[in-house]
């Protein structure tokens, strides 16, 4: 048991275990998470991408590993904080008038004339010192305690470093990363999380109203911007979602992540002396009779020339034959019934964009942020608050008066000294 207790409350534990989390916080940055397994390998090839997956640096912020790093680590600073935690309670309950004389600390001596109440005078009203009930041989002690809480800020610090991780835990075991995808014009309230096949279903609903798209001269995609009305009931609330400026409703944090477009393309079908135009879309075939049908399959842009992949099925023979239709070209030209098909891509009769969201759920954010607030505090007090204690031993000697002047300090010891000529030399002048 005093090797497990040892072990927790090691240093060069803490010291391991951060350097981990800031291992996997490295890597979750540089790593694109929540993709498909196919993703990474395809990117980073078939032997990283399957350490990348073994390891769940894909969703490296809810993996098993960091989520145990974090428990591990929660648990060496409550060990580390127990473990000295005695030492720093009995220097801050330390009575200050435990001192011996002789072993006064940095120690200046002044010999002063005049009488005895002066002197007291001046330490009580001047410096603010307090006087000891103690009798020291003869000598009267007076004495400034400063700071002495300050021996306590270190394990605010520690404290709030638990508080932090343990909203990050709350985040990690309670939050989700997921994607909202919604038509242009439709609501939608679900969202399909990273690493789980079963979408979540919000208790609220989101309409894509309009999404714009700006571009550079390279025709590159500048700004995406959603226009978006959250209907939560009878209540509802018209927002902008644009990158790098989310929207935040009920705990959850809905970013501009990627977006995608449903094309309507006006086609041409030629077939037995006859020409017909239809509108053709992903969700919109074409029933030329009883018996074929065209469907589209893609679509896109090569060197200013727009193309649309598309499949005309044969209901009877259950056959399916693939082809490429190009504005301005007759590609699709295939013998049917003794016949001719030809089929024509006229033009792009209308766009529809498709917003992709990024949902984002950390009920630990709060958390965590009180605990950075408290670590600035407790580091205020470290730092800035030093514990210091001042003693003064006077003596009494016919028509002079003798001080003893010491002090001590946790860690900025150097500048005593100079306290203490600062001090002698205001009870000289005054």
């Amino acid at each position: 048991m005093g090797k497990i207790w040892n072990f927790l409350s090691s240093a060069k534990l803490a010291i391991t275990l951060f350097l981990i989390l800031a291992f996997i916080s490295i890597f979750g940055t540089i790593v694109p998470q929540g993709e498909s397994s196919q993703f990474y390998l395809m990117k980073y090839g078939s032997s990283l991408g399957k350490i990348i997956l073994f390891l769940k640096l894909d969703d490296a912020y809810h993996s098993w590993w960091y989520i145990g790093t974090l428990f591990l680590f929660l648990a060496n600073l409550i060990a580390c904080s127990i473990k000295r935690f005695p030492i720093s309670w009995k220097l801050y309950k330390k009575d200050p008038t435990e001192i011996n004389p002789e072993n006064l600390p940095y120690t200046q001596e002044i010999i002063l004339k005049g009488n005895f109440s002066e002197i007291e005078n001046i330490l009580f009203e001047k410096l603010k010192f307090k006087k000891a009930e103690k009798d020291f041989n003869g000598k009267t002690l007076f004495y400034k305690d400063l700071n002495r809480w300050a021996y306590l800020s270190v394990y605010l610090v520690h404290f709030s470093i638990i508080i932090v991780i343990i909203g990050a835990l709350i985040g990690a075991l309670l939050g989700y990363r997921g994607n909202m995808w919604i038509v242009e014009g439709q609501t939608s309230n679900s969202v399909l999380p990273f690493k789980d096949k079963e979408p979540i279903f919000l208790n609220f609903f989101v309409k894509l109203n309009k999404f714009n798209i700006e571009f550079y001269p390279d025709g590159t995609p500048k700004e995406y911007i959603s226009n978006v009305t959250i209907i939560d009931g009878n209540h509802t609330l018209d927002a902008l979602i644009k990158v790098n400026s989310p929207l935040k409703y009920k705990g959850l944090s809905f970013y501009q992540a990627n977006y995608d477009i449903l094309p309507e393309f006006k086609i041409k079908v030629k077939y037995k002396g006859e020409e017909k135009f239809y509108i053709l879309s992903s969700f919109s075939p074409v029933a030329l009779n009883d018996r074929y049908t065209i469907t589209l399959n893609g679509f896109g842009e090569v060197h200013g020339l727009i193309y649309a992949k598309i499949t005309l099925f044969d209901l009877e023979t259950n056959k399916q034959i693939p082809g490429i239709i190009i504005k301005g070209f007759p590609h699709f030209n295939i013998p049917v019934d003794k016949d001719r098909l030809q089929i024509f891509l006229e033009d792009v009769e209308k766009i529809t964009y498709i917003s992709g969201l990024q949902v984002k759920k950390d009920p630990g954010v709060p958390v965590v942020y009180a605990g950075f607030i408290l670590i600035i505090l407790g580091l205020l007090g470290v730092y800035f608050f030093e514990p210091q204690t001042f003693w003064i031993f006077i003596t009494s000697e016919k028509e002079k008066v003798i001080l003893n002047i010491g002090a001590q300090a946790k860690r900025d010891r150097d500048t005593l000294k100079l306290k203490l000529e600062d001090i002698a030399n205001k009870i000289k002048s005054l």
